[in-house]
């Protein structure tokens, strides 16, 4: 199949690239403007727009970037713990410009998917030399399973072109394509940019590399010459995955770590094992008709990504029986099996429940950065694995009938068209209007709070004109984890006593003015009124002042 006369080799490459492009404009975009619409759901886009628009605005006031009083008032927040997305911000300063952030984010999650499938089949193209393998491979691995939850609402967990970039540079390294000098250098470049998108990913991927390099140095046994200088030029990357991180890496260590998600979180964001064969609502086929046994996993539709499918499941096990007795493929398996696991967390799920049944994952629980990893985004690894390992099947014999094979499986994954919403924006919020009608810098507690609403789209769509009691750039950080108000708040739960907290809790943080938007339960509506304040109505929010103390 080397020397195969169906295309060019740049034929195939420009064939894959889009294919890979078209799919993802047509299931993501469907038609939908980029700068009045938001390709995601929820109150996450927020967030990662709130740091596509917040670095360059704090490059621009020469202000320091990785401590800030924006939210959280009057205890700030350390950025450092938070998905503060640096390089994607970099990376989409141009549309930010050109557009706003909902144009830069729109753009960086279509090219997400893409680009991740592209670097999937470049690292299939040099392992097996059979582009129309590598095309299927690309596929499997950037519209999988985990690729279609998590760009629902995790731009940061979706961009995953690196993880196959770096595999790739592996691969040529030890098969002596790369000299040491070029492998040292894009190893530590592509680390460290690993972590500017998502330290999550580089701890996780550290895991599950040390893993595959143990279980390679005892499979593999006449290349242990080579994986030992792979070992060395990764140590020798290190120092510059370490500058690349430095600030933020600093800002960890020197900092407070604000961000102390609950233990229960690895518990809850776990793959239920029934999601291995059933497809929640994020696959085209089948997503729909098992919603009813689905809608019990636990952790919500953007975590549940670990489906493969009976299709998958199928080729796999054939693959398994053709290719188990080569020693690279028994690698391959092995730490698919040990990445399966891991992403079924501390405790054994079933069809929703918990079972009681204790699983490797609650070893991870106590330790630093991998402690606070969700296992249900292991999926990220099994996808690639899987994708690997069918495109090598389909390649060993690329006959009409294997190519075909591959297909079905990739069509199995089509993932159901992406939920598009629409632009949170608000006239109030524009620049220079809460300026003009609260004066300069005021201190706003925004209802719908924290992760019920828009509040970091609003506060940086103002040009960071005020500054937040509260806010949302991830679960409420720990010098608020015992105030009720702010967990009242935060979860959108107002018991008996919530007027009280409220009104206690504006006193304590030196709140000015509680802003209620569209969307504002009425539950939340009956808190303040029960308080009696003084409001106003102004364009599209009513403005509550808060009285002195």
């Amino acid at each position: 199949m080397a020397n195969m006369t169906w295309f060019g080799s740049w034929r195939w490459h420009l064939a894959a690239l889009l294919a890979y492009t078209a799919e993802s404009w047509l299931y993501l975009d469907h038609a939908a403007p980029l700068t009045k619409s938001v390709l995601g759901l929820g109150s996450d886009p927020s967030l990662i727009m709130w740091f596509l628009s917040y670095w360059p605005w704090a490059a621009a006031h020469h202000i320091s970037a990785l401590q800030t009083h924006l939210l959280w008032q009057p205890v700030g927040l350390n950025l450092a713990w938070t998905t503060s997305v640096p390089l994607l911000a970099l990376l989409g300063l141009p549309f930010t410009l050109l557009g706003g952030s909902i144009l830069a984010f729109n753009i960086l999650t279509l090219a997400a998917p893409t680009l991740a499938a592209a670097a999937a089949y470049l690292l299939c193209l040099e392992l097996f030399a059979v582009p129309p393998a590598a095309l299927i491979g690309g596929w499997l691995f950037g519209f999988s399973s985990y690729e279609a939850a998590q760009t629902i609402d995790h731009l940061n967990l979706d961009f995953t072109c690196l993880l196959p970039l770096l595999l790739l540079a592996v691969v040529r390294r030890l098969r002596g394509k790369s000299g040491r000098a070029f492998s040292v250098v894009a190893f530590g470049l592509l680390l460290g940019a690993q972590f500017l998108i998502c330290p999550e990913i580089l701890a996780t991927s550290a895991l599950v590399s040390g893993i595959a390099l143990a279980l390679a140095f005892w499979l593999l046994a006449p290349r242990r010459a080579q994986l030992t200088v792979l070992l060395l030029d990764l140590t020798l990357a290190a120092p510059i995955a370490l500058l690349l991180s430095s600030p933020i890496l600093y800002a960890m260590l020197t900092g407070p770590y604000d961000v102390a998600h609950p233990p229960q979180w690895s518990y809850i964001y776990s793959t239920d094992l029934l999601n291995f064969i059933l497809p929640t609502k994020t696959t085209a086929y089948g997503g729909a008709l098992f919603h009813r046994f689905t809608k019990t996993f636990s952790g919500g539709v953007d975590e549940q990504a670990g489906y493969l499918g009976l299709p998958a499941i199928a080729l796999l096990v054939i693959a398994c029986r053709n290719f188990w007795h080569r020693p690279e493929y028994r690698l391959l398996f092995i730490v698919l099996a040990v990445v399966l696991l891991a992403s079924l967390g501390p405790e054994l799920h079933i069809a929703g429940h918990a079972t009681g049944i204790a699983l490797p994952w609650a070893l991870l629980l106590h330790l630093p950065l991998l402690g606070a990893a969700l296992p249900s985004r292991m999926a990220l690894y099994s996808s690639l694995l899987i994708a690997i390992i069918l495109s090598g099947w389909v390649a060993a014999r690329a006959e009409r009938l294997r190519i075909i094979a591959g297909a079905l499986v990739c069509l199995s994954l089509k993932p159901v068209w992406h939920p598009v919403s629409p632009s949170p924006a608000l006239t109030f919020f524009r620049p220079g209007n809460v300026q003009a009608v609260l004066g300069p810098h005021p201190r706003l507690l925004l209802l719908p709070f924290g992760i019920s609403g828009n509040s970091s789209y609003w506060q940086a769509e103002s040009a960071f004109a005020f500054s937040q009691v509260g806010g949302y750039l991830g679960y409420p950080p720990r010098a608020f984890q015992a105030s009720p108000a702010a967990l009242e708040l935060f979860f959108n739960k107002f018991p008996a006593s919530a007027a009280a907290d409220l009104a206690n809790f504006c006193r304590q943080t030196g709140a000015q003015y509680v802003v209620v938007t569209p969307g504002t339960s009425p539950a939340g509506w009956a808190v303040l009124q029960a308080l009696d304040w003084r409001a106003q109505r102004i364009d599209d929010v009513t403005v509550f002042i808060v009285p002195a103390s």
